[in-house]
This record gives C-alpha cells, structure tokens and sequence, in this order.
C-alpha cells in the first residue's frame, strides 16, 4: 500500500487514474471537462462512502485494523481523485502540488475516520436499547463522511485550479 501511495505521489501521471479518466471520456465524448470531474467525483465520493460504510459497521469486530485499512483506501482514493480532477481539467501538476495533495487527503482521512470513530460510539451508545442498530447508523455516518471527504477534495482543488490556471494541452 506505501508503495502505491509513494508512486502515486511521485509519478505526474498514473496508470489508473489515466485509464479512468480516457474512461469516462469515452462513454460521453460531448462532455465538458466540468462535467467528466463532476462524473469522477461522483464515482469516487460513492467508492469512499462504501468503504467508509463497511469500516464502520465492522469497527466494534475488527477494531483498529477496520481504521487502517479505511484510512489507507480513503488516503489512495482522495490522492488519486485529486490527480484525476487535475488530468480532466488538462493541467499537468508539480511534485509540489501532488506532496501538498496527499498531505491534504492524508489529513482529510485521518480526520473522517476521527469523525467516524466518534459517531459509531455515539450510536452504540444513543441505541443501547437497540444495540442491533448500532452498526447501521455507523455506517451511515461513516459513509456520509467519507462522501463528505470526496467531495471536499473536489471543491479545495477546483479552487486551487481556477487560481493557479497552467495547460499543458
């Protein structure tokens, strides 16, 4: 997984992330770049949001081990969103930006899982008369966070973008 998150923050461009945005680009080739973000974002906030889901239903089993493997996957997928929003918009990136993108997504994980870990004990707590429920509303609340984080990602770097305008293509 480092590794991953190592190439993924050195390399301009990665394989995945090209072949996902050529992707989308090929099955509506009248869309805007606007438009192929928004179809990345969406595809990406709901990848965050089943994951963020599923670790937190399975967080009272697995524990901490249910946090990494979230924060791990939430870290790759906002790095990668970033760097594919950066493809879509036709703007190269510098080692600078893809560093301060993944320190950016690192700590955005780091507090989704935070928030997370915060609302399944207070769903455990709030229904220890229904404690069977628990897991559902952490999993709500978990992957209502983690869509939350996609699409913060997708407004910060549209932002920087619009200020910091440099096409290659």
């Amino acid at each position: 997984m480092y590794e991953t998150l190592a190439q993924t923050i050195l390399l301009e461009e990665d394989a995945r992330v090209t072949r996902e945005v050529e992707r989308i680009r090929s099955r509506h080739p009248r869309s805007s770049d606007a438009e192929v973000v928004r179809r990345l974002t969406t595809r990406a906030a709901w990848r965050c949001a089943a994951v963020g889901a599923i670790a937190s239903a399975g967080e009272p089993v697995f524990g901490r081990l249910a946090s990494t493997a979230d924060l791990s996957f939430q870290a790759l997928s906002l790095i990668r969103l970033a760097q594919a929003i950066a493809l879509a918009r036709r703007r190269p990136t510098t080692l600078v930006e893809r560093g301060a993108a993944a320190a950016a997504a690192f700590l955005l994980a780091g507090g989704e899982a935070v928030l997370r870990r915060g609302a399944g004990r207070a769903a455990r707590n709030a229904l220890r008369a229904r404690p069977e429920l628990a897991p559902i509303l952490a999993a709500l609340a978990g992957g209502a966070a983690a869509y939350a984080s996609a699409r913060l990602v997708r407004r910060a770097l549209e932002e920087y973008l619009a200020r910091n305008p440099r096409r290659r293509w």
